[in-house]
Order: structure tokens, then C-alpha cells, then sequence
């Protein structure tokens, strides 16, 4: 019978291992949780459509910690071409 190492090192993935029990786990962290961005109604929209159609992307920005300035750029985006649209809407009516 052979001893098994507690740590392993995998070259091919990068990952390292520990050996518990039986099974060997890979030593994963999470990215350190980016500053908070408040979302608000366009960025919660985008949020839902990005569950809805496109998972995988909503997964790679979540996982990746982006997803609440990705959101946050979003959502004063779609502030400010209301706010042109809007403004825009007014000299219209008026001229």
C-alpha cells in the first residue's frame, strides 16, 4: 500500500490538493469581495435578463466578482440616456 501525500500540487491545472479523508479537495479561494455598488431598477433588469438568457455570462461575472460594478456601470448608463431622451422629449414639445 502506498502513503499518500496530504498537499499535491497538479502542473497540468495549477490547483493545489489536500488530502481529506479518502479524497483529495482543491485548495479553492474566493476573489476578495469588491467594494459594494448599489444597484438600482436598470441594473436589477439587466440582472434578471442575464439569469434568464445568458447564464453563463451572468456566472463568469458573479464567480469572477465583477458582476456588481458591471451592474453599477450599467445602471448609470441607462440613467443618463433617460435623462437625454427625456430632455430631448421636452425641447420637442416645446420648439
Amino acid at each position: 500500500m502506498t502513503t499518500l501525500k496530504n498537499p499535491l500540487h497538479d502542473s497540468n491545472n495549477g490547483l493545489d490538493y489536500t488530502l481529506v479523508n479518502d479524497y483529495y479537495l482543491p485548495n479553492l479561494t474566493t476573489a476578495p469581495p469588491a467594494e459594494q455598488h448599489p444597484t438600482e431598477r436598470w441594473g436589477r433588469l439587466h440582472k434578471k435578463y442575464l439569469q434568464e438568457h445568458h447564464p453563463i455570462r451572468y456566472n463568469q461575472l458573479l464567480l469572477s466578482g465583477e458582476l456588481g460594478s458591471y451592474l453599477a456601470t450599467l445602471d448609470e448608463q441607462a440613467d443618463k440616456q433617460l435623462a437625454l431622451i427625456v430632455r430631448q422629449m421636452q425641447d420637442s414639445a416645446v420648439g
